[in-house]
């Protein structure tokens, strides 16, 4: 892992490093590709089926329920969640 594909993945993403933060990340990187490294090195592994699941379990899922439109008044909301001027009042989810 070079500083070269950081700062590409750092111009790709909009942001920057500290230099301790690439050196960090290209530590855990590279730790992230000599992982893959190992795994792609056993052998045999075409002898076996892939493992989806270990316990042989059914996908239960509930039925749909089809609703004829839109509640206007959006009763189901009023109790649940904040509105302002009829719309859905979010968290604030980026801070300076």
């Amino acid at each position: 892992m070079s500083k070269d594909i950081i700062e590409y993945l750092e111009r790709l993403a909009l942001i920057s490093f500290t230099r301790e933060e690439r050196e960090k990340l290209i530590k855990e990187l590279n730790k992230i590709i000599e992982m893959f490294n190992l795994i792609n090195s056993v052998e045999g592994l075409d002898k076996w089926e892939p493992l989806y699941h270990v316990h042989d379990i059914p996908l239960t899922l509930r039925e749909d329920d089809v609703v004829e439109g839109i509640d206007s008044e959006r009763s189901i909301l009023k109790d649940n969640a904040i509105l302002v001027e009829g719309y859905v009042k979010a968290p604030k989810t980026v801070t300076e």
